[in-house]
């Protein structure tokens, strides 16, 4: 089957137009990350397109304008009126408590690789805004702001210092502004956490319950943008991008919607290069950013072929002609998340709500066919309800070391389905149907499942549906049989199969999840090796109930030119922090002009 492109609309924008109006309480997903490949079912098998990439070694330059492309139109810049994830030019124009620590990724000790932006991990952090923090008790976090950072030298701020005012004030505009985040889609949270600051010693603290501390974790320290005050409290919003002010290496000087986005380097910012050849060097080292809106793949290819733009990506039919390319730096590497089919497992007189006919699906189902003929090879099958990353390697456990009544859920087994659907009392099958959307990427992926399930006598009929349609079942888990949507990265908070959220589509309600989950729960942010400990030991039971069925993940590349230094494919610094990675790159202006003739 000819394999066509499954991220149909970038996965910002979904999120972006599904969050902002979402009322249950929610995270997003994510998106990236370079992964040890699976090969077969069974057998993990590395893929290497080229020699693993190291850190340079040369003495970073500054100057030039870096280049990249969105697949998206930006529609905000204010989180409090629109989702943080599609807010794309607050990464580089403000900042957050804190950040990823890139001196544990590939450029220092390669404790991560921050490709996945699900990333959440508070022992791969630093300070940013915060210079430190502390959390002494679960439900407690103490951020001391740091000194000598300033806003953007532009009315009303003027260049002022960051004052704990502005952190107390951004937080708490999140949790009660109507259109925010956090007060959409954590409305519990947003009533329940306490804010206080002291300008003396520059100290804020949030608290919140016990039952809302896995979600503060994931809100607030490295994902809540800070404002200021007195931009907000006389422009009324930020949501203008000619009012933009932040704190952070870049500001916006100019705006062209479904254009592009031009930023210049902030001549105040506060933060020094802390690691490699240039350690100590002021930050960043590029004159500006150019964000390129091209909503057509083929144009955003040919703008990197050409060399108008630094960097590139896709599936590996998109890239393949630059992963031969010796010029041409490249990686690999699998989402975090995937796409799935959910059932209503809720309702005793649909057969989803017998584990037998839930694992007879998976049995008819074949998982090697759709990586060798539908993504050529070059996919990862085993992806939920955790995929394999680096950061997160503790808390997944490979497809060899389940047990082996799970791995021969994988195995393509039509007889054993059918004499499964027998014993659940359906031994002719039954007919049912699945809402999607119509996307043809979508359609053509069911039409290889309805063709797989047929001959387990399962009639699949489906129901494609619009977008604007299908966004709003979504949101309210309105389906009455099966729905295909995506998971959640966010495994710490169990999303896909406990609680009320979207993600949880199957609406599982299982006593021995909610049981872990209160275990997981004890240790978060405070002893992360164990709480991924406890997740690595539920995974064989939550993959044995089959709640839903997992569609294999393509393998995902990254490509890029080499006058683009001190890079090797990071995508987010911290938690979807992406586009931060260009404060810490410098470019090679002259060899960009001798294979180029421009700089």
């Amino acid at each position: 089957m000819k394999k066509v492109l499954w991220v149909f609309i970038t996965f910002m924008t979904v999120m972006s137009m599904i969050l902002v109006s979402c009322k249950s309480e929610t995270t997003p997903t994510s998106n990236e990350g370079p992964t040890v490949i699976e090969g077969t079912v069974n057998n993990p098998l590395p893929e290497t397109t080229k020699p693993v990439i190291q850190p340079s070694t040369e003495k970073p330059k500054y100057g030039g304008i870096a280049t990249v492309s969105l697949s998206a139109n930006i529609n905000g810049f204010d989180e409090a009126f629109i989702s943080p994830v599609g807010v794309y030019t607050l990464k580089l124009t403000n900042q957050e408590l804190l950040m990823g620590d890139w001196t544990k990724g590939p450029a220092g000790t390669n404790e991560a690789n921050f490709v996945h932006g699900g990333i959440n991990a508070m022992d791969l952090k630093t300070g940013c805004l915060a210079d430190s923090w502390e959390i002494p008790s679960r439900g407690k976090m103490i951020f001391h702001i740091r000194e000598g950072v300033y806003w953007h030298n532009k009315a009303p701020t003027n260049g002022r210092e960051l004052t704990v005012d502005d952190v107390v004030f951004s937080i708490k505009r999140m949790c009660t502004e109507p259109g925010a985040y956090i007060k959409m889609s954590f409305p519990t949270l947003a009533k329940t956490l306490v804010v206080t600051g002291d300008e003396a010693t520059r100290m804020v603290t949030v608290e919140c319950p016990l039952e809302e501390w896995i979600t503060a974790l994931s809100q607030v320290p490295d994902f809540l943008t800070i404002m200021p005050r007195d931009a907000i409290e006389k422009f009324g919003h930020m949501n203008d991008w000619q009012n933009s002010i932040g704190t952070g290496p870049f500001m916006l000087t100019d705006f062209v919607s479904n254009g592009s986005a031009t930023f210049k380097s902030n001549p105040n910012y506060w933060e020094k290069n802390p690691i490699g050849p240039g350690k100590g060097d002021q930050l960043p080292y590029i004159d500006g950013v150019k964000l390129l809106i091209i909503t057509d793949a083929s144009t955003r290819l040919a703008g990197f072929r050409t060399g108008k733009i630094d960097s590139a990506g896709g599936e590996y039919d998109d890239v393949k002609e630059f992963l031969t390319d010796p010029e041409i730096k490249s990686m690999s590497y699998s989402s975090d998340s995937c796409y799935l089919i959910a059932m209503r497992t809720d309702k005793a007189n649909l057969p989803f709500s017998k584990k037998e006919v839930r694992q007879a699906l998976f049995l008819a189902t074949d998982f090697n066919k759709i990586k060798d003929q539908y993504f050529s090879g070059r996919a990862l099958i085993l992806n939920w309800p955790i995929a394999y990353t680096k950061e997160y390697a503790a808390a997944y456990v490979p497809m060899e070391k389940l047990p082996a009544n799970v791995q021969e859920l994988y195995s393509h087994n039509v007889t054993k389905a059918k004499e499964l659907l027998t014993k659940a009392g359906y031994p002719t099958g039954f007919e049912t149907t699945i809402i999607t959307y119509n996307t043809p990427a979508f359609v053509d992926y069911l039409s290889l499942i309805k063709e797989m399930w047929a001959e387990a006598g399962i009639t699949l009929k489906i129901d494609a549906r619009e977008y604007a349609v299908w966004v709003s079942r979504l949101r309210a888990r309105n389906y009455d049989e099966l729905f295909y949507f995506y998971s959640s990265a966010a495994w710490q908070r169990l999303l896909n199969f406990n609680g009320s959220s979207f993600y949880n589509m199957s609406y599982v309600n299982d006593s021995h999840v909610a049981e872990v989950y209160t275990q997981m729960n004890e240790y978060a942010g405070v002893d992360e090796a164990m709480q991924a400990k406890i997740h690595a030991e539920l995974m064989p039971y939550v993959l044995e109930q089959c709640w839903v069925l997992h569609t294999p993940s393509a393998h995902l590349y990254v490509v890029w030119w080499p006058w683009r230094k001190n890079w090797i494919g990071e995508l987010y610094i911290g938690y979807y922090n992406d586009f931060v990675y260009n404060k810490y790159i410098w470019l090679d202006t002259e060899l960009k002009q001798e294979m180029t003739g421009r700089k």
